[in-house]
């Protein structure tokens, strides 16, 4: 027996949790091996991105927003109150993920509004500098690859002061936009596996951000899903210090049904898919 079978045979006996067992068959790692960058491929790409400056091509992509044209709209700009003086230090120490919440308690459609416009809204206008090309990027409180911004944020209002239903965030109105109005607690929880160790149904609503892969894909090739994913762990770190920073809880849900919350969502889950979910509420009383 040479020393390859002997490998073969002990890592067939080999019952621990780790080892190569994990990452033989993975399609993560794979993906992970094909989006490495090389010198060769450094180069190729940068063909991709050196497009950009073309002006249309330009001055499309500094426009990621979706709209829904016939949807009715709520401007939270309007209910825009002074933001609280917070101690960031105190407040990442002292974050951590709620999983019961007061069912009593409404949120106010200020608190929406700070939890949207500054985890994912539109911040400031600029042009790049030395651009002539016409087109501003709406700056955000979150990196972004490329400026390229390639999530879309919904919210599911369970108990608030606008009536319950599903809601499309617009980053550059500071507005939300009405798809559905409905009570849609039940139908989460029967996409979403969060009972009994998140009370989904108690807290007062669900943001659910998604990611529209072609933004992103079309200048950085599939080096391009590992920036979306990283900025959909920077907005859902910010939904969760922000929650924190005005008396809230959040919590990060990761066991949904992909597809059951696309169709939800009205989203095909292809173009645009589902990467977050995050409960916010009032903490207990208790």
């Amino acid at each position: 027996m040479n020393l390859k079978e002997i490998k073969e045979k002990y890592d067939a006996l080999d019952n621990s949790m780790y080892g190569a067992k994990n990452i033989v068959d993975s399609l993560a790692m794979l993906y992970h091996e094909n989006s490495k960058f090389n010198t060769h491929s450094m180069r190729k790409q940068g063909e991709k991105i050196y497009a950009f400056s073309n002006p249309y091509i330009f001055a499309r992509s500094s426009q990621p927003f979706k709209c829904y044209p016939n949807a009715e709209r709520i401007d939270l700009s309007v209910y825009q109150q002074e933001l609280p003086e917070i101690d960031m230090f105190k407040i990442m120490r002292e974050r951590r993920s709620l999983r019961t919440y007061n069912p009593e308690y409404k949120l106010s459609l200020n608190e929406l509004n700070i939890i949207l416009h500054q985890s994912y809204g539109v911040q400031e206008w600029s042009a790049p500098i030395g651009s002539e090309n016409e087109g501003k990027f709406g700056l955000r409180n979150v990196p972004s690859g490329g400026g390229l911004y390639p999530l879309e944020m919904y919210v599911v209002v369970l108990n608030a002061h606008i009536p319950s239903g599903l809601y499309h965030f617009r980053p550059d109105q500071q507005s939300l936009e009405i798809l559905k109005e409905g009570e849609f607690a039940q139908e989460l929880l029967n996409m979403i596996q969060a009972e009994p160790y998140v009370k989904l149904g108690e807290a007062s609503a669900v943001v659910i951000t998604t990611g529209i892969i072609e933004r992103v894909i079309m200048k950085y090739g599939d080096r391009g899903y590992r920036f979306l994913m990283q900025e959909s762990g920077f907005v859902g770190m910010q939904v969760s210090l922000i929650t924190e920073g005005i008396g809230l809880g959040s919590c990060m849900l990761g066991g949904y049904n992909d597809d059951f919350l696309n169709e939800f969502l009205g989203i095909d889950g292809v173009f645009e898919t589902v990467n977050n979910v995050i409960t916010i509420g009032g903490k207990p009383k208790s």
